[in-house]
């Protein structure tokens, strides 16, 4: 008999599923017409490499660094290490793509200083995709390395100390004994970066706007584009049902990984003495902080410096002149923008452990893996190969601009996500706790027990789903109209990442307006994850690999 889990089914149908398959019956309606109307306007074969290239470069270059430094902090796991390496996943896309506008400009810019380039590469087409998959791929490193080092962590203590009995060295421990059994994690942080990747509209559509020509275009940008640009819906509903079946494959393949027990293939391992393992693993990992972090630095000093020491060659990299102009202007012109973020984060917080807390109970108590790899499955969709139904729906019932239209939809992320984490979690949760509470004939033993018992891993869950909810730019670009009007009834839903996009919409190039936007947009959701950062490294080691 399904109980807890009814809520979770009917809103995974209502803002998942069902518009995924209302997506294909608009294109069904009109296909023909679709077809003439959206490939005359937009070349699919180059939408279509834009978006494997893209993909394909962040899941390679974030994995291959990802398990970089996983062997790293597996060697010196050190608090700090990981602080600085987990630095860019409380950055926003949005901000993200503001820093890095401003790092690669022309020779002023930190990045093109470095390597020595006179142009920006974003405004050329031979660079400019390279450019944004590397920007992407420097985003997607904290999550794969997460996703690496729990399966790391998860090597039982007695093989390792079974490789340093039979004199193993560091460097053929890790490559003949710990990959084989850290392989499916590994696979599993490569197919989400991918996957993730194909969703991702924001980065794009801040960094290039999809240009020069289409040089940057990718399925999620002309889907938005087709709806908002060219006023043409079913044009929009085949560019998302192309993206939904070609993200099917690596989304079923997320899903069909978790379920199986994992790989075992093994490198060609290399004796290297310990000392000078250490040495070499610690320095290539500091140069990738280097590269994780600087742009957050760079972020920072330009918002908080005079506009004067921007475009000077060679660029200044060392703070010289103070001043919070710029961020306190931001600040208050952001005021309307942060209230909605907070509220829109706040109800997906809350709506996600509602839902898939009792879900995810019932599902794993039940060993309901068919429900698990559906939760997958969606979460690995992007959600762009379904909005239009979700845009029609929310249109329909006028809820569009408000804050209750914005976080509904928005939660099928984070929702999808915390069913698969706590599915695991409740999987090897002990079953003693319920048979005592049978034995005293407690009632409603899952409210005063079993999520009391979780709470931990229950604030895990509402810190993780509060900053993938603030870190959110096409549902709000798609779902609001105007920034929050401070009225009551509360009208208007804009929320901080639109406020930091504005910021490049002005048509002029100032600096510090994009990294103090930048700044206000990342601030609160960087001191929300530093606060409740244990609880949130804890939620991810918790669940995500299981298995491993």
């Amino acid at each position: 008999m399904i109980k807890y889990s009814v809520p979770y089914l009917v809103y995974i149908a209502v803002f998942g599923i069902i518009p995924l398959i209302l997506t294909f019956v608009i294109v069904g309606i009109n296909f023909s017409g679709a077809i003439k109307s959206s490939f005359s306007v937009a070349p699919p074969p180059e939408i279509i490499y834009n978006t494997f290239f893209f993909s394909l470069f962040t899941a390679v270059v974030s994995t291959l660094l990802g398990y970089i430094l996983a062997i790293t902090v597996d060697i010196y796991p050190k608090k700090l290490l990981i602080l600085l390496i987990l630095l860019p996943f409380t950055i926003p896309f949005t901000a993200s793509a503001l820093i890095w506008v401003i790092s690669f400009y022309g020779g002023y810019g930190w990045f093109t200083y470095f390597l020595g380039i006179n142009y920006d590469p974003l405004y050329f087409s031979k660079s400019a995709l390279f450019a944004v998959s590397l920007v992407s791929a420097w985003s997607s490193v904290p999550l794969a390395f997460l996703l690496i080092l729990a399966s790391l962590k998860s090597i039982p203590k007695e093989i390792k100390e079974s490789s340093q009995i039979d004199g193993l060295t560091l460097s053929q421990y890790y490559f003949k004994v710990a990959f084989p059994y850290s392989l499916k994690g590994i696979l599993l942080a490569f197919l989400i970066t991918f996957v993730l990747s194909m969703g991702n509209f924001d980065l794009p559509y801040v960094m290039t706007q999809g240009g020069p020509g289409f040089s940057t275009t990718t399925l999620p940008l002309i889907v938005y584009f087709m709806m908002f640009q060219y006023d043409n819906f079913s044009g929009g509903a085949l560019f998302a049902s192309i993206l939904a079946l070609i993200a099917s494959i690596p989304a079923i393949g997320v899903a069909l990984l978790v379920k199986s027990k994992g790989f075992r293939f093994s490198l060609p391992a290399i004796k290297i003495p310990d000392k000078i393992f250490k040495i070499i693993a610690l320095l290539i990992s500091l140069i990738i902080i280097i590269f994780l972090d600087f742009p957050v630095y760079w972020m920072v000093l330009v918002a908080t410096r005079p506009n004067t020491l921007d475009f000077l060659k060679p660029p200044v990299l060392i703070p010289k002149e103070f001043t919070l102009s710029y961020l306190v202007s931001s600040l208050e012109s952001s005021v309307p923008y942060i209230i909605s973020s907070i509220i829109v984060s706040l109800i997906v917080g809350v709506l996600t452990i509602l839902l898939s807390s009792l879900g995810a109970y019932e599902g794993a108590r039940k060993f309901w893996f068919w429900l698990l790899l559906l939760s997958i499955y969606l979460y690995a969709l992007p959600s762009t190969s379904y909005i239009i139904p979700v845009y029609l729906m929310t249109s329909d019932l006028h809820l569009i601009n408000t804050w209750i239209g914005l976080a509904l939809p928005s939660a099928i992320f984070t929702a999808s996500f915390a069913f698969w984490t706590m599915f695991n979690f409740y999987i090897d949760f002990p079953k003693v706790y319920e048979e005592a509470a049978e034995i005293d004939g407690m009632k409603n033993k899952i409210l005063k027990l079993i999520l009391p018992l979780s709470r931990p891993f229950l604030i895990a869950t509402f810190v993780i789903s509060f900053t993938f909810a603030w870190h959110l730019l096409f549902y709000p670009l798609v779902l609001s109209e105007t920034p929050y009007q401070m009225n009551f009834p509360p009208t208007g839903s804009e929320t901080a990442t639109i406020f930091a996009l504005n910021a490049i919409s002005q048509g002029s190039v100032n600096w510090a307006l994009l990294a103090s936007s930048a700044l206000v947009a990342s601030l609160p959701v960087v001191i929300v994850s530093y606060v409740a950062q244990d609880y949130m490294l804890r939620g991810l080691y918790s669940g995500g690999v299981k298995g491993a």
